[in-house]
């Protein structure tokens, strides 16, 4: 199934890479309003500035080399635009990494993605104190919340947060480098920027992807550029003016709200960032400041948000549509949320590994399960336990395959990682079909990942670290479906020491996972079922657990 021909005056062929992109849009838009957070806004000129102040630090002040890997370690402050493109411009690879991470977490994925360089946030230092010595890391750039304020206000966030409410842990990390400083220590410099190709390497993204063990995922400029260009072309179709003031409420470490942010920023617009996106409060705050004209969430957010005594006396007049992703919207969300705002919804599908957008539904039908038609340049189809495709209505694997689709995995070959077939298409492991329109109705999104709400928690992530616990012999996650349809992960573990407790394999989870992989439930067992080639056959657990909360 192909798309239509692309509408918009820009295409991926005319820019080698996103630096490219980035001149284009900083001479076109320079006084226009770009990114706006905790009330300060910085226009396209101030972006350019400071992302070049920020490469010429890099460039002349750290030993890093075009091609080495820096993680952004950020929540959504404006900071991030400035990190991320100064990073490019200094010809260096984008690690985006969960500020959420554990210790453990952290030191998986910097040292499986070489990462040299770091930019973090102040409160997370502590954990990365931990695992520094264990990773190449060089160069560690620390910057506070409320850098990049206006001074008087920079003073009184960073103030609070530190000492009023003690959210910055103790740590010590000799020799890091204050982002503030190295912003002005450049000075009027400017940076070279480095010639980089299409197929060069612009952002590693880290996803369960289709096997449900975490990798990196190798985007190229030309995967970004690709889907920025496609994306942009679908939000023209549906309506969507240049230059839209865009709030998005989800964390720019996830692909879906990276590829929304640097696409309305190649249009011009004007993007909101929330600096906790798990305060609903916060969110409808901005709301109210902003007056959005598209706005990006989930269905947890919106639930929250229309269960706000405030929320529903808002002005919605501006706002033109809302785009929903992470997992389809439920008609009863979808309801209550176009009741209270008189807004359409947009839902597409996607993954890490095609940057990561795929279809998208310009009609706004707010079906469940429909995420419309494939965007341009895009191929999907649907094939069989066998690889043979499949005729229209008929369920199977969801296949990709177009220029947004990613170079690889990071190491996928001494891994055994094969996520092509080998005529090039996207084993993406997910289940739905093709209807006789040519649109893509999603069934199941990897039956053994767990979707909780806003994240997905891979059971196998989760297994490998409760088996490290010295009295664990066996264990397997799977997730019990909630009536919001998502789930709450469950755990089984099979132990040899009767004085094990509950208690102590959640502490155990705790020390070591992100809070929302943390099992809710967990039952001892003295076996677990196994087929006969040895693969833990987890479908079966949920029917008994179903079977017995009946």
């Amino acid at each position: 199934m192909k798309t239509e021909k692309l509408t918009d005056s820009l295409s991926p062929q005319q820019y080698q890479s996103l630096t490219e992109v980035w001149e284009y849009i900083a001479a076109t838009h320079s006084d226009l309003p770009a990114y706006t957070c905790l009330g300060k806004t910085l226009t396209y000129a101030e972006i350019d500035r400071l992302s070049s102040c920020f490469a010429a630090y890099l460039q002349q002040h750290t030993c890093l080399q075009p091609g080495d890997h820096i993680a952004l370690q950020l929540p959504n402050v404006l900071q991030f635009p400035v990190a991320f493109f100064g990073a490019l411009k200094a010809g260096l690879v984008v690690v985006n990494t969960n500020p959420l991470y554990t210790a453990h977490e952290m030191q998986h994925q910097f040292i499986d993605a070489e990462v040299k360089a770091i930019i973090i946030l102040e409160n997370f230092c502590d954990k990365l104190q931990a695992v520094l010595p264990k990773t190449q890391i060089e160069t560690v750039i620390v910057t506070r919340l409320g850098d990049l304020q206006a001074p008087v206000k920079r003073l009184l966030v960073n103030t609070v947060i530190k000492y009023v409410k003690g959210m910055v842990p103790k740590y010590d990390l000799p020799q890091t480098i204050d982002f503030t400083r190295a912003l002005a220590s450049s000075g009027e410099a400017k940076p070279v920027i480095p010639p980089r190709a299409g197929d060069d390497i612009a952002l590693l993204l880290y996803t369960g992807g289709t096997t449900g063990v975490s990798k990196g995922a190798m985007l190229t400029h030309k995967n970004l550029i690709a889907n920025m260009m496609q994306l942009s072309e679908c939000m023209s179709r549906a309506g969507s003016s240049r230059q839209e003031r865009m709030l998005i409420s989800l964390p720019l470490y996830y692909s879906y709200p990276l590829m929304l942010l640097l696409t309305n920023w190649m249009r011009g617009g004007t993007t909101a960032l929330v600096s906790n996106v798990r305060d609903t409060a916060l969110i409808a705050e901005e709301f109210d400041r902003f007056l959005p004209e598209v706005f990006v969430g989930i269905t947890p957010i919106f639930l929250a948000l229309c269960e706000d005594p405030l929320f529903p006396q808002l002005s919605f007049k501006e706002l033109q549509y809302t785009i929903c992703g992470g997992a389809p919207l439920n008609e009863p969300a979808a309801m209550r949320w176009r009741e209270i705002t008189r807004s359409p919804i947009a839902q597409g599908y996607g993954l890490t590994e095609a940057s990561p957008v795929v279809t998208f539904d310009i009609d706004m039908q707010s079906r469940t399960g429909y995420l419309g038609k494939p965007l341009y340049k895009t191929q999907v189809r649907i094939v069989g336990d066998e690889g043979e495709p499949l005729p229209a209505n008929t369920r199977g694997e969801i296949q990709v395959k177009g220029e947004q689709v990613m170079m690889g995995y990071v190491r996928q070959t001494e891994r055994g990682l094969f996520p092509f077939t080998l005529d090039g298409w996207l084993r993406t492991g997910d289940i739905g079909r093709l209807n006789s329109e040519g649109a893509l109705e999603f069934i199941e999104r990897q039956a053994e990942v767990i979707k909780v709400p806003g994240f997905s928690v891979y059971p196998s992530e989760v297994e490998a670290v409760v088996s490290t616990h010295p009295s664990v012999l066996q264990c397997a996650v799977i997730g019990i479906p909630n009536e919001e349809g998502y789930q709450r992960i469950k755990l089984f573990v099979v132990t040899h020491d009767r004085r094990l407790t509950r208690r102590q394999v959640r502490d155990y989870c705790r020390q070591r996972l992100t809070r929302y992989k943390v099992p809710e439930l967990i039952e001892f067992r003295n076996s677990l079922p196994h087929s006969a080639s040895g693969r833990l056959l987890r479908a079966r657990l949920l029917r008994e657990s179903e079977i017995d909360s009946s």
